[in-house]
């Protein structure tokens, strides 16, 4: 639709009625305005008609929430969370599981149609679990005697005394109060019963005692602490860990960039004779030694030891990098060292899309395979698998 200018001018805070038309990447849903922009409105599903109040008003598109839904969807749900639509955490509990995965699916097909130019396999996975006592991480903020979340877009603090996404071991301890009294921390619940924290300025005595932590994934212990990064679903995760493990297959040299703890370097070590892991978080590099001993393991930015490093040879590399996607350095020599399978696990799929889009039309890789992991139900949170192989 063209973008027309406007009868009158349209400010923020008044209130339109629009038809949502689809869901937008990052949970909002999409709809146009009179004049033709397009306008993403908040708690609001495909197909409904509701009444908007408008957040920001720009040139070329605005923002607004759902007042009221006049006309609601069939998926529409209520909310169990008492402080949804307040709290900063979840954004889609009004919408049914069933919904949230085919908008996942509809999202990221269109992301790659738009800017990757290419259509993803017919038919591609999305691996799912629980829709709430999931999350296994968390990061807490002192409010009070208790804890509690951020507000939406806010520094202001929201008392929580349980949350519906967390597990029932990181509600107990809220509850129970047996963290230390800091300004916020960052927990884990490991699965089998134990929960680690981090906070700021913590005593390596007492980062041994109570940060340390471990995963048990099949039949692999991984070493990790709660100041690092892991995955915040362990229900989900054997499925991630399967998938990448039926790709990589066997051969004799695995290279995994961005790898944290060495997470799939350590559910791949015994596949491969030659290793090297390589994370910029100088923290993982003691995770790392620990958890693939046999492993060349290196603290460095993966754009950098890529510059620096021949890595040519690969019979598998894999790459799983923060939301900012790959820089276009650590692209170009990934093709140089032309690995038989490039593996990519992305927690953003624009940039995924993205960057798949500069392997394809400047260095000729294909999709093998794609599958999707809702690792996050009731947030737009979504995270993609590729298998890529050069053409």
């Amino acid at each position: 639709m063209k973008y027309r200018r406007p009868k009158r001018a349209l400010n923020s805070a008044e209130t339109v009625t629009l038809r949502m038309e689809r869901m937008a990447q990052g949970g909002d849903a999409l709809s146009h305005l009179e004049d033709g922009r397009v306008c993403f409105v908040s708690g609001a599903l495909t197909g409904e008609l509701a009444e908007v109040v408008l957040s920001q008003n720009k040139k070329d598109y605005a923002k607004g929430f759902a007042k009221k839904i006049l006309e609601p969807s069939e998926f529409r749900t209520t909310p169990q969370c008492p402080f949804y639509g307040k709290c900063g955490g979840c954004s889609l509990e009004h919408a049914t599981l069933e919904f949230q995965l085919e908008s996942y699916r509809a999202s990221v097909e269109e992301l790659f149609r738009r800017f990757a130019k290419t259509e993803l396999p017919a038919g591609w996975k999305i691996h799912s679990g629980s829709p709430y006592g999931y999350r296994n991480r968390a990061r807490l903020v002192r409010v009070g005697k208790g804890f509690g979340f951020r507000e939406t877009q806010s520094h202001r603090v929201i008392p929580v005394s349980s949350c519906k996404v967390l597990t029932s071991g990181i509600n107990k301890a809220i509850a129970e109060n047996v963290f230390p009294n800091v300004p916020e921390l960052s927990v884990f619940d490991n699965g089998n019963g134990k929960i680690s924290y981090y906070y700021k300025g913590m005593e390596s005595a007492e980062f041994e005692k109570f940060a340390m932590n471990s995963v048990q994934i099949e039949d692999v212990s991984i070493s990790m602490d709660s100041a690092s990064f892991f995955q915040s679903n362990l229900e989900v995760l054997p499925e991630l860990v399967k998938t990448v493990k039926k790709a990589a297959g066997t051969g004799e040299y695995l290279i995994d960039l961005f790898s944290g703890v060495g997470f799939f370097a350590t559910v791949l070590q015994k596949n491969f004779k030659k290793i090297v892991t390589v994370e910029r978080d100088a923290n993982a590099l003691f995770h790392a030694n620990k958890n693939v001993p046999g492993a060349h393991n290196v603290s460095s930015p993966a754009e950098d030891w890529l510059a620096q490093n021949d890595a040519s040879g690969a019979d598998v590399l894999i790459v799983d990098p923060p939301r900012t996607g790959l820089p276009p350095s650590a692209l170009e020599a990934i093709a140089k060292a032309d690995p038989k399978k490039l593996l990519y696990v992305s927690c953003d799929p624009a940039t995924l899309a993205r960057d798949f889009r500069l392997l394809s039309e400047n260095f000729g890789y294909k999709i093998l395979n794609a599958e999707g992991f809702a690792f996050y139900p009731q947030t737009p949170h979504f995270e993609m698998f590729l298998e890529l192989k050069r053409s």
